[in-house]
């Protein structure tokens, strides 16, 4: 009668077994089939791509002094990218900041760290979120261009020009 009951015992354990292996193993196809149409679809591995599409610097009122290039920066890569820094020969320190208010709702400038550009994705900066402030050359007059070189940590560099435009009151720059 042991003998009976242990081989029914191990019988059951063993059926148990299969159906856990058979759970894991149909898991695993479900798992390996729609990774696979994730390849084939091209999105698998897909790195970063990045393209700037506007790319603009405001002409200061007074000549000279500081001002903002906004970029719209699109990436059609399945990866997300970081601008880590603006460099221009034709202009004077450029960095990274973001629009802040303080408690008096006066507004300023700080320096930001990188910005995030997401898979499949855009950042668009603008006067109210990431800019790229700079020393102005006091020669620009609108329609100049401003040759810009951003860096990004998985596209690389990019090299575009931005067009000079005055500030405009009531509308968008």
């Amino acid at each position: 009668m042991n003998n009976l009951l242990s081989s029914s015992g191990r019988l059951r354990r063993a059926r148990e077994a299969a159906g856990t292996g058979a759970v894991v193993a149909l898991a695993s196809l479900a798992a390996i089939g729609c990774l696979s149409a994730w390849t084939t679809a091209g999105y698998a591995g897909s790195p970063a791509k990045i393209d700037v599409r506007e790319a603009r610097v405001l002409l200061p009122v007074i000549p000279g002094r500081n001002t903002n290039a906004y970029f719209r920066i699109v990436n059609t890569g399945g990866a997300p990218d970081r601008l880590r820094s603006v460099t221009s020969s034709a202009a004077s320190a450029p960095e990274l900041t973001v629009h802040r208010m303080n408690t008096a709702n006066g507004a300023y400038r700080e320096r930001s760290g990188d910005v995030v550009i997401p898979a499949y994705g855009e950042v668009e900066m603008s006067p109210h979120g990431s800019a790229v402030t700079l020393r102005s050359d006091a020669s620009w007059r609108p329609g100049d261009r401003v040759t810009f070189t951003l860096d990004f940590q998985r596209s690389g560099t990019v090299t575009v020009d931005a067009v000079v435009r005055p500030v405009a009151l009531g509308s968008p720059p």
